[in-house]
């Protein structure tokens, strides 16, 4: 099932490395602590950040162009006008939704980005003609072996070459390891005991997730752990080798061939950090990053939920429950949290929610389903619905997830249903409670997420509710109009614009266009590029505003083109392009954004693209030509869904009941606070609009 595809994983341990830093205690065998495995992307990795969460996680600046972008923009010629820029809604909004509006809220929900194409890509950019299409040859390893291979050091974002040995071959692994300063081989028994266990892994997480892809591009039937000296994968001395921060990861580009990929070598492997080696902390690591390779056999562009979430759960069933459980109850500490984003800041909640979301998925679907789900290449509620629809069961995706939301307040007590079960050792999530009315609250909660208020008193309550109709894609609106043309923002995918324009007819060109990004800097790429042989092959074009000129922009070298966008340009900037070169010609041009397998920010977005000089002015208020794929012509704001859920007790057990709001998402609903048998009611308010990272706003207010 090998599809070329491309996933890395990281395990980091954040280690205590001074007092003023907020960082997590060095991993025991059996840690008490959580074990950080952050995911880096394409073959590069994020080196583990030790600052907590912000409530708007930062996104990394992008080095300052030359010059700074013009404030304004060139007037077009007589007789073409831009539309003028839509008005910004309330906070409150309590305006009607658009025809245009409800259409966006249509696309980002159901126009899934394309998973990125590799093979396509290096044709596209890098001038790869053919792959070899005979089967490998496997190599018959021995014990005693070295060679090279490339591995990534995670603090400086850079790759090396050192020798590694192979000491020790399982059933299913080989055992490298590093000869370079600051590691120690390990005696026979301790290889022995880790092959062994190492084997039990494999053959458990397949039982559960289905297979990786083997024999794979090696054409062998074992995988193979490198295990790297610490010198070697972090910005570290020997006299300092115990601060390295990374526990492993496992590299999808080492799944790709080195014509597609040159940093790759072609085998699927793990890169461990061997200092820990024999301890129940490296196992722990290992079915996690397992778990992970399995992934990348089967769909690489999922949700950061449904993939780090799925490797957590790894992790429990294989034995290994402390630290998914003590990530959970991170989460279920502060629940308003997003779960359709991933961040660049503290992770350890994220992984915490996506395993708490799994471990319920795997008690609700049973083992059989959710093998299926695991395996599924729709996407996260995608593959809920298509689930449900090839197995006539009566659920959705999001009906699943508010399922899941009432779940982590009511699980622990033994009368709720076995609908809302979770698992031993995870807390019920934080709530605020409320003993005064009246009360009112003026408050946002993030998308895919929920607050959750408890109830305290006797008698009857109203409560009256008023959500916002609106809420932002992006922190800036339309350049001008009212909509603009937005890359929908996935794990490893490829967006793209795409237009024909015929340039025969005329001696010179320019294009011309505004773009506003929040892209992850360093690891994510937008490109602007052309092609002359009918897209065929496509060469970068050049925007004084982009990035390129700065080492930190990419310093893995794995951008496409010389130039690109990355980073964030905090709000529109305007470029002007010189087209000359190709006029005489029919080109193509295209607009492309390339993600890699973890954290995506607000993506990318164009507008007033225009070539005056074929008087072609495109302000994205109709389709104008382009093919879209992952892009969709998108409104400032999208529609704000809600949901209310309202827990209260019947003969002591708890009764999850929606409340119904009305279409301008306003409720009125009348209760009880007395409690039969059970525990106080929970009022529990949840907010569902695609793709934006934008909270919710809402006002709440509940009578007597």
């Amino acid at each position: 099932m090998h599809n070329w595809k491309r996933w890395l994983s990281l395990a980091l341990i954040l280690l205590l490395a001074a007092c003023t830093q907020d960082l997590e205690p060095t991993p025991t065998a059996a840690p008490e602590e959580p074990i950080e495995p952050t995911a880096a992307p394409t073959d590069t990795a994020e080196p583990p950040t030790p600052e907590p969460e912000p409530t708007d996680p930062p996104v990394e600046e992008t080095s300052a162009p030359t010059e700074e972008p013009a404030p304004t923009e060139e007037p077009a010629p007589v007789g073409f006008e831009w539309p003028a820029p839509a008005d910004a809604y309330e906070d409150l909004s309590r305006a009607p939704i658009s025809e245009a509006e409800q259409a966006t809220f249509n696309d980002l929900e159901t126009n899934y980005p394309p998973e990125r194409d590799d093979v396509g890509l290096a044709i596209a950019y890098r001038g790869l003609t053919e792959l070899p299409t005979d089967p490998p040859v496997p190599r018959d390893y021995t014990v005693g072996v070295r060679e090279p291979l490339l591995v990534l050091n995670t603090d400086l974002n850079t790759l090396s070459a050192p020798d590694f040995e192979l000491l020790h071959i399982s059933d299913h692994a080989y055992f490298w390891f590093d000869t370079t300063p600051g590691l120690s081989d390990p005696d026979s028994e301790e290889l022995a005991t880790t092959g062994a266990a190492f084997d039990q892994i494999y053959e458990e997480n397949t039982a559960i997730f289905g297979p990786e892809d083997n024999p794979g591009i090696d054409g062998n039937a074992r995988v193979h752990i490198v295990n790297a000296s610490p010198l070697s994968v972090c910005d570290v001395e020997e006299s300092t080798s115990h601060l390295c921060g990374l526990g492993g990861y496992f590299g999808s580009s080492d799944i790709l061939p080195q014509a597609v990929d040159p940093s790759s070598n072609e085998r699927e492997m793990f890169v461990m950090n061997g200092s820990f080696f024999g301890s129940s902390t490296y196992l722990d690591i290992l079915a996690h990053e397992f778990r992970h390779m399995i992934e990348s056999n089967y769909d690489a562009n999922d949700w950061d939920w449904e993939v780090e979430g799925s490797a957590m759960l790894a992790e429990d069933l294989l034995g290994f429950p402390t630290d998914p459980i003590a990530r959970g109850n991170m989460f279920l500490g502060n629940p308003d949290q997003q779960l359709n984003r991933w961040v660049d800041g503290n992770t350890l909640p994220y992984y915490g929610q996506g395993y708490v979301m799994n471990r319920y998925l795997y008690n609700r679907l049973g083992p059989d389903l959710y093998r299926t789900f695991a395996t599924h290449p729709e996407p996260g509620f995608a593959a809920l619905d298509a689930i449900a629809a090839e197995n006539e069961l009566e659920f959705t995706g999001l009906s699943i997830f508010l399922d899941w939301l009432a779940a982590l307040v009511i699980h622990s007590d033994e009368n709720a249903p076995e609908l809302y079960a979770l698992r031993d050792g995870l807390d019920t999530a934080a709530t605020t409670g409320i003993n005064n009315f009246p009360t009112t609250t003026d408050t946002t909660v993030s998308q895919y997420a929920a607050d959750y208020y408890r109830l305290f008193g006797d008698g009857p309550a109203t409560l009256n509710f008023t959500g916002s109709n609106h809420t932002p894609l992006l922190k800036v609106l339309p350049f001008s109009g009212e909509q603009m043309w937005l890359a929908n923002r996935a794990n490893y995918s490829n967006m793209r614009l795409t237009h024909e324009f015929d340039l025969s007819g005329v001696a010179s060109a320019t294009l011309e266009y505004a773009v506003f990004h929040e892209i992850e800097v360093g690891y994510d790429f937008a490109y602007v590029s052309i092609s002359t042989d009918g897209g065929q092959t496509w060469q970068g074009l050049v925007g004084s505003n982009m990035q390129g000129e700065a080492v930190r922009d990419d310093p893995a070298d794995v951008a496409y083109t010389d130039r690109f966008y990355t980073g964030r340009s905090n709000d529109w900037v305007q470029e002007s392009i010189d087209l000359t070169p190709y006029a005489g010609q029919v080109v193509q041009i295209r607009f492309e954004y390339v993600t890699d397998p973890i954290l995506t920010f607000g993506g990318i977005a164009f507008d007033n693209i225009a070539i005056p000089e074929i008087e072609f002015y495109d302000d994205a208020e109709s389709e104008n030509g382009w093919t879209a794929e992952g892009f969709v012509r998108a409104t400032g704001y999208v529609p704000q869904r809600w949901h209310i859920l309202l827990v209260t007790y019947e003969n002591g057990a708890p009764v999850v009941t929606p409340i119904e709001l009305s279409a301008d998402n306003t409720a009125i609903a009348e209760f009880s606070l007395d409690s039969d048998g059970g525990g106080r009611p929970y009022l529990i308010i949840a907010a569902t609009a695609p793709m934006t990272l934008e909270p919710a706003h809402y006002q709440l207010e509940l009578t007597q």
